[in-house]
């Protein structure tokens, strides 16, 4: 199950969805969470600041993720992968697991809790690059992850709408957007869903930084009652934390747990098609191919491509043996 935060930049995407890894690791045996902002707060909102480990950020090695989910795979041949490449059956995949191979490399962990970090800018992509780039590592990993519905998977993703522009729009099983009591925070999600009106059976939204009951009355002005999920208070123990008493934030996070309960509650109602999944991404894969990177590489990159896969075999062939020593599923 894949779960992703968006909202206005402020509205407290990143605490509320640090505050739902939290929550879900208390209730999953593994819980892996991306920080895919460009601010890259997650990983101080979730404490890991002390963790031992290699701080590893995606968007800086893209090119190495490709050559890992490549795989054995020989239907592209020597062509470049791109985020949007379809698997082969002789890809290699990812599970949300802690002795997953690529996790283990690339991800941060403490105690059940695995973060991947896409990164923020740099120096030297002044002037040179957008953050869509780096999100391309990103989204090979998420159309490369077997996950089931005993997993779970948290984003923190970039402010805004920006989601809408990559194939990460539809890798998630919901989308919840954090609103403050704000006409520009609530404008973020009506732009949202003008947008992209096929996403909206998975958007809901959270009421964030409320103090009084008007707040949550001019949310309700502007959300159907059946898209809120709930309301968390402008709460002083997150002030607290952001001063340095890292003790306040199980106390904030206590705070968000009824609105965190349906969360859980629509994200595992929400069963996943696989079969559509395969077809946005090959259809994404084709569109993007055609419109820029065809052309830019010198080949075409969306063509003889293994049409033969599909999630649901790879699935059911992903064996317990491959889980800790896997590179390929073979069918």
């Amino acid at each position: 199950m894949r779960i992703a935060f968006l909202g206005k930049g402020g509205a407290g995407k990143t605490t509320t969805a640090a505050g739902f890894v939290k929550y879900a690791a208390k209730k999953f045996s593994s819980v892996l969470a991306i920080d895919a902002d460009v601010n890259a707060h997650l990983l101080a909102a979730l404490n890991f600041e002390k963790i031992r480990g290699n701080k590893i950020e995606l968007g800086e090695i893209c090119d190495q993720i490709f050559d890992y989910l490549r795989g054995e795979r020989t239907d592209v041949g020597a062509k470049q992968m791109l985020g949007t490449t379809p698997p082969s059956f002789k890809s290699s995949f990812i599970r949300v697991a802690g002795d997953d191979p690529f996790l283990a490399a690339y991800a941060l962990r403490s105690e059940n809790i695995l973060l991947l970090t896409v990164g923020t800018y740099k120096e030297s992509d002044v002037g040179g690059s957008c953050y869509h780039t780096k999100l391309r590592g990103l989204a090979g990993v998420m159309h490369h992850l077997l996950d089931l519905p005993e997993d779970i998977v948290v984003a923190d993703t970039t402010a805004g709408t920006d989601n809408i522009a990559t194939s990460l729009s539809f890798a998630y099983d919901v989308n919840v957007f954090v609103v403050e009591p704000t006409l520009k925070s609530l404008r973020v999600y009506s732009d949202f869903l003008d947008i992209a009106p096929q996403l909206a059976e998975r958007v809901f939204v959270i009421g964030n930084k409320i103090e009084t009951e008007d707040d949550k009355s001019f949310i309700l002005n502007h959300v159907s009652s059946e898209k809120l999920l709930g309301f968390v208070p402008n709460s002083q123990y997150l002030k607290r934390f952001e001063q340095g008493n890292f003790e306040a934030l199980d106390q904030f996070h206590q705070e968000q747990n009824e609105a965190f309960d349906a969360c859980l509650r629509v994200l595992v109602n929400r069963k996943r098609d696989w079969r559509e999944y395969l077809t946005s991404l090959r259809s994404t894969h084709s569109k993007v191919c055609q419109e820029w990177y065809n052309e830019f590489y010198g080949a075409n990159l969306d063509e003889n491509l293994d049409t033969d896969f599909s999630y649901e075999a790879a699935l059911s062939h992903f064996t317990a043996d491959q889980v800790s020593a896997p590179t390929a599923v073979r069918v």
